[in-house]
């Protein structure tokens, strides 16, 4: 998402809140500035964004964000979760979801540092959010909870001993630069 008003680029994990921040900054879907950047490093045009824009986006704990991926996706959520890491999706709106690495598209390839000015971390959500509202000079708004996953509880019942070791295997990167634990 790219939003002139606040020259702020809104770099968008899928399963974290970020169909309620881009509503939050008052985006309808249907708009341009809606899709702008939402795969970072990985989307058209990046190299060529206007640098002086604040860049943000927000992560989460990559066990959590698996179990709520896995769960709003139809085509997985009836498969076993340890059947979706044997063999995990590698490509298109099942990658975007469910596997592919948050740190996939917040990384400069050249320079392997994140491009983000600022996170949101999914834990701290509303906090770290207004902590951006204000940065950018943004009206504080109380995010709502939009695109929620059909699940139970916290994650870890979900993860046998297997189940566990393959998404440390898969996430290791987002475990070791954001600073996740199971």
């Amino acid at each position: 998402m790219i939003d002139s008003r606040y020259r702020a680029i809104f770099i968008h994990q899928r399963k974290v809140a970020g169909i309620s921040i881009k509503f939050a900054f008052g985006f309808e879907s249907k708009k341009a500035e809606w899709d702008a950047y939402n795969d970072g490093v990985l989307s058209p045009g990046w190299a060529e964004r206007d640098s002086s824009y604040f860049v943000f986006s927000a992560v989460r704990n990559p066990f959590d964000r698996l179990i709520s991926s896995w769960k709003f996706l139809d085509p997985y959520r009836g498969q076993s979760l340890l059947s979706v890491l044997r063999d995990p999706p590698s490509e298109g709106h099942p990658y975007r979801h469910l596997t592919r690495p948050q740190i996939a598209i917040l990384k400069d390839p050249q320079t392997n540092k994140l491009v983000t000015d600022d996170l949101i971390r999914f834990e701290s959500l509303q906090s770290d959010f207004d902590r951006i509202c204000d940065r950018i000079g943004k009206p504080r708004v109380k995010l709502p909870h939009l695109n929620r996953s059909r699940r139970f509880g916290w994650y870890r019942p979900y993860f046998d001993r297997e189940a566990r070791r393959l998404a440390e295997e898969l996430f290791a990167e987002d475990l070791a630069a954001f600073d996740y634990r199971f």
